[in-house]
């Protein structure tokens, strides 16, 4: 039997002209086209704007833009949708530091037609900018646009009444005002705010809602319509004792049905989640139905089973902290079919931490769930994880899987937007990116589009307001796709790549004067890894230690970064390089890039002025001051 999918509501649907309900009017804006740019860049002019290859017949690069405005560091979750499209303006919702640095504003910012960008903060009554408590993966603001262009906000709430702002003017960013006296069960209090617009233009709000003094936290869907201008509850739609609800993802389809997503928790909370879990509500009868098209009755308990539940545990299992676990997940919908569910799946124990996690998606057969492995970590040789941000999306022929892809650096922790994309035809799934490496990258949501293009909000909260920020991207699906990878090359150029530059260095050939074990030899100072268990160590004895690396042919030098020592050391600086000098080969002679005396740091750059080379090597003339006076080097950067 075909899914009860819904044939996608597009970002923008609005009602038609005989609509049953009077509707008001906006003039449109179209969005311009974003001009190709690093995730760090700035916009491009229009003149710029990225188009199909056509003589070539390939597909462009998703064109990237920053926003121009600050984001707070707590603006960051993976349940929310802080992103909206309606009539062609677009817009982003999200957390704005203020002098506190435990607390935020809000703030919501539209792009128009001509490229100009306004934004207004939520209001009280006064008219002053409400703030609130940080609270990362709680405090974060979903929004939804209505039919008759008018914003909802949802904010900033873990277990607190509503939140809840509503635009005076419709469109306007700046008329975002409280309005929480309007929503129904105002004794109790609730997290993980999700929305959708709805096919007739009426908006959805799915939330989780306390219910303490029964030991659960049940999962309930809110309906605002257009016409009245007022909301009410449509059903509680999962409710069990011991049980916490955590919403994913709604989608509505073209003939206006609502998907829902969550996933079960021990109550009150875990981070760790099972049972993901998927109904279709059609607000046409009232019904809530399974993916096979069977008739459910709400609130339903994670005893339901399958096929409600799209990835149970193991038969059997006792819920621990080791158990395998859920965490985010998104419905991927075009029409009224359902392509799939992705999410991040940690397939075994970790010991119980929030790490290890995998990428995977979802499909019904007709009879049963099929689950499938999209990113695996221990293929990509469990160097990299993924952060807690997943979407999916379905256009065109194409399905497309996005998540954060990180891997922790000597510095930095880099992080890059990967798209998992495969035709419906078949095929295995390929893997590009969105934008630049980017360190501090920890969120997105994608918007479908039915003309294939995404609309991406990717978002890197770091207090360096240089480096953080919010970005804008528009991914299409016009023309041949650009040459795929696998993930695990993704993640070898991820662990090869340097903010602003590449290092040169990352697994190329190594030569030493000496090693204290087999397992401490100079390919560890190259493999990206900046561990105790992954140093190239010299030999005692070898009081004048040098290493090697060769780049295989000249490139462009412009700094040289090495980091050596041992986090254990009870000194600061005691087994850190003490004395040496970096030297570049150019033109087959050797020549000092930079001499280091009586060095006590971790981390030592040296500018090597774009000089052309093939070999960097050290000359290491005090090892360190420690007692074995051997070279403990993590990485030597060679960065081009």
């Amino acid at each position: 039997m075909t899914p009860p999918v819904s044939r996608s509501s597009s970002p923008e649907r609005t009602p038609s002209p005989t609509s049953r309900r009077r509707r008001g009017t906006r003039g449109g804006a179209v969005l311009a086209a974003l001009a190709l740019a690093g995730l760090a860049g700035a916009a491009v002019p229009a003149a710029a704007q990225a188009a199909p290859d056509r003589q070539a017949g390939r597909r462009t690069a998703p064109a990237v833009e920053k926003l121009p405005f600050p984001v707070d560091t707590s603006n960051q979750a993976g349940w929310w949708r802080p992103l909206d499209r309606f009539r062609g303006v677009t817009y982003f919702a999200y957390n704005a530091p203020v002098a506190d640095a435990n607390r935020h504003e809000v703030h919501v910012a539209a792009r128009g037609s001509d490229g100009a960008w306004t934004s207004g903060c939520l209001r009280t009554a006064a008219g002053a900018c409400v703030t609130y408590g940080d609270d990362v993966g709680h405090n974060q603001p979903s929004i939804v646009v209505d039919g008759e262009g008018h914003i909802h906000a949802f904010v900033s709430m873990h277990n607190h009444p509503w939140r809840y702002y509503r635009t005076t003017r419709a469109g306007d960013v700046t008329s975002l005002v409280d309005a929480a006296a309007d929503m129904p069960d105002g004794d109790l209090r609730f997290t993980y705010p999700v929305t959708v617009r709805g096919g007739d233009g009426d908006a959805y709000v799915m939330v989780r809602a306390d219910q303490d003094a029964l030991g659960k936290r049940d999962g309930r869907l809110y309906r605002f319509d257009t016409a009245t201008h007022a909301w009410s509850r449509v059903a509680t739609v999962a409710a069990a004792t011991g049980h916490s609800f955590y919403p994913d993802d709604l989608k509505v389809d073209t003939l206006g049905r609502v998907h829902i997503l969550w996933e079960w928790g021990p109550w009150p909370a875990s981070a760790l989640r099972h049972l993901g879990s998927y109904l279709v509500y059609n607000p046409a009868d009232g019904s809530f139905r399974d993916v096979s098209g069977a008739a459910r009755t709400v609130p339903v308990t994670p005893g339901v089973g399958e096929p409600v539940v799209y990835q149970p545990y193991a038969e059997g299992e006792t819920i621990t902290s080791e158990s395998p676990a859920v965490q985010t997940a998104k419905i991927a919908l075009a029409g009224d079919t359902l392509h799939g569910i992705a999410y991040r799946y940690r397939p075994a124990s970790n010991g119980g931490n929030f790490s290890g996690f995998d990428v995977r998606y979802a499909t019904w057969n007709g009879s049963a769930w099929v689950r499938e492995t999209v990113a695996d970590r221990t293929e990509a040789g469990t160097v990299v994880e993924t952060s807690a941000a997943i979407d999916a999306t379905h256009s065109v022929g194409r399905t497309r899987v996005y998540f954060v892809a990180q891997a922790a650096g000597c510095g930095d922790t880099r992080s890059q937007v990967v798209v998992a994309e495969r035709a419906v035809s078949g095929g295995g799934w390929r893997f590009t990116t969105v934008g630049d490496v980017q360190p501090g990258l920890q969120r997105l949501r994608a918007l479908p589009h039915p003309s294939g293009t995404d609309v991406l909000y990717m978002t890197a909260p770091l207090a360096d307001g240089a480096r953080g920020g919010l970005w804008h991207a528009l991914a299409p699906r016009v023309g041949a796709p650009v040459p795929g990878k696998t993930f695990p090359q993704i993640v070898q150029d991820l662990m090869g790549s340097d903010v602003g530059g590449t290092n040169l260095a990352f697994g190329a050939q190594v030569t030493v004067s000496s090693a204290l074990r087999a397992d401490t030899g100079g390919e560890k100072a190259v493999d990206g890894l900046c561990a105790d268990t992954s140093r190239w160590i010299s030999a005692q004895g070898d009081t004048a230690p040098t290493i090697t690396v060769d780049l295989g042919s000249p490139a462009a030098i412009d700094r040289v970064r090495v980091h050596s020592g041992y986090t254990r050391a009870p000194v600061p600086g005691t087994d850190v390089l003490r004395d040496f000098t970096v030297e570049a080969r150019v033109g087959g002679q050797w020549q000092e890039i930079g001499r280091v005396t009586g060095n006590t740091s971790g981390t030592v750059t040296l500018d090597a002025g774009d000089v052309q080379a093939d070999q960097v090597r050290l000359l290491i003339t005090d090892p360190s001051n420690n007692t074995l006076d051997v070279a403990r080097v993590y990485e030597i950067e060679v960065l081009g």
